[in-house]
């Protein structure tokens, strides 16, 4: 495909190298590089030396629904595939898988469906787009892949389907641009899918006795403690790095792109008012007080405090479960008001991120321009620069959505916990295309859990760099 770019051709190379020594390759590109169009000519020559070879592609919703077909049309007149997209009501999935066409896309959401409604998948390769959600072994989706790689008739729970024997899949090829921005265990069952336990083993246990100790525990409700941290061994990392290098190739967009404008970072620390702060202090104290003598403290205990922290530095207040007020009590605009200073001073139309409904809503009352990402047509409207205020949760825009050309303002009014969340987010912008610097502005409040949400952001990058870095190599 003369269409590609030299480090593109690189990246197919591996992987069709990969699939012929280890079954398997994982490409941890960084956002922007071009994964999709990587991934079609990675298919398109296999299919070259294999005609009978058929291909699944899993991805998120909404990525399969648009840019797997959209970057397949585009590319048309310089592969062979011929592909079908599995989307809609389980009758018109099931139309298309039977089209029985050499590329068969279809959501990370319907595997499940999938796994039930085909015995025999007749897919020799599989590209799991996005395979960082694949990073949690008790996941359904895993153990699906997990299953069906081994052998395709076979079902996560062990169960054989109609099959004349063991047919495994020829080769997966894993796509990601952050796989362990949480935790080096994030990395087994990702492995696990690219080469089938090769290189890090097939027990999740016996992989983390290897490389890691335990760290912390809780009491469960039983009274039993349990483990819920690991920290890697001395020389895990390493040795971790040099045991998946040889199938997997990391790339980074800065080394990649020279020509990729800056990405600059912005934080607006803004000052909670009084009547907030009085309530965030009271309910921090409360619940602090709450589960500070008790031994079964959880995760889900620090999920309800930080929670309702976030909340109130969002200006509102979500009901507890048990409460019969439904009712989401409205604080303050401080946020609003910082939102609506950066847009006056902004270079063009602004991408806003929101973690709560009621940010939503605030901003549709204020911002009589504001659009949702999610609405038919509005991403064409944006690219052409005709609406003012994007408005987007992270989770529903992180994955396959080509907006660079609308705008490069971002505004972060509530920062997420997740490092993926973050970066994929603002690489809606701050990728090939994109012209100008991409401003990214977060709105924080001193004093507050936006605080502590910034450093854990700056942790979990820092080991993502340093597990990006060890592929390509570096000390």
């Amino acid at each position: 495909m003369g269409v590609l770019r030299e480090y593109q051709m690189q990246a197919a190379r591996f992987a069709l190298d990969s699939f012929v020594r280890n079954g398997g390759a994982g490409l941890f590109l960084d956002m922007g590089l071009g994964k999709t169009l990587t991934s079609i000519a990675i298919m398109d020559i296999w299919h070259a030396e294999h005609p009978d070879g058929r291909f699944l592609v899993v991805a998120p919703a909404l990525v399969a629904k648009n840019s797997w077909p959209d970057e397949l049309e585009r590319f048309k007149s310089v592969h062979s595939l011929d592909w079908a997209v599995a989307v809609g009501t389980p009758r018109q999935r099931l139309a298309a898988v039977n089209e029985n066409r050499t590329v068969t896309i279809i959501g990370q959401d319907n595997l499940a469906w999938l796994d039930k409604t085909v015995a025999c998948w007749p897919w020799a390769g599989i590209v799991v787009d996005e395979l960082s959600g694949y990073r949690n072994p008790k996941s359904n989706r895993f153990k699906v892949l997990k299953a069906r790689r081994a052998d395709r008739a076979s079902h996560p729970s062990g169960r054989r389907r109609t099959s004349n024997g063991e047919l495994p899949i020829d080769w997966l090829l894993g796509l990601t641009g952050t796989p362990a921005t949480k935790n080096l265990l994030d990395l087994w069952a990702q492995m696990m899918l690219v080469d089938g336990g090769r290189t890090l083993g097939r027990s999740m246990e016996r992989f983390k006795g290897e490389y890691f100790r335990e760290s912390r525990w809780i009491k469960n409700p039983y009274g039993v403690s349990q483990c819920i941290e690991w920290e890697p061994l001395d020389g895990a990392q390493a040795r971790i790095m040099d045991r998946i290098g040889a199938d997997c190739l990391s790339m980074r967009a800065a080394d990649k792109l020279p020509g990729l404008p800056d990405l600059l970072t912005v934080d607006h620390w803004i000052d909670m008012p009084a009547e907030t702060r009085a309530k965030y202090d009271e309910i921090r104290r409360a619940m602090v007080l709450e589960v500070s003598g008790r031994e079964d403290v959880t995760a889900a205990n620090a999920g309800v405090l930080t929670g309702k922290l976030s909340q109130l530095t969002a200006g509102c207040v979500y009901p507890d479960s048990d409460d019969s007020d439904r009712t989401v009590m409205h604080v303050d605009d401080a946020k609003m008001d910082e939102l609506e200073r950066i847009m006056s001073e902004a270079d063009g139309p602004v991408l806003v991120f929101y973690r709560f409904k009621d940010e939503l809503e605030r901003m549709a009352k204020r911002f009589p321009g504001m659009r949702e990402v999610h609405e038919d047509g509005v991403l064409a409207e944006w690219n052409a620069g005709r609406v003012p205020l994007l408005a987007a949760h992270p989770m529903a825009a992180k994955y396959g959505l080509n907006i660079q050309h609308g705008g490069h303002e971002i505004v972060w009014l509530s920062l997420p916990w997740s490092l993926e969340d973050y970066d994929q987010a603002n690489a809606r912008l701050h990728r090939s295309g994109q012209s100008h610097p991409v401003r990214v502005h977060r709105i924080c409040e001193s004093g507050t859990v936006d605080s502590r949400i910034l450093s854990v952001l700056e942790r979990r990058a820092n080991l993502h760099d340093a597990v990006m870095g060890a592929l390509r190599g570096e000390e």
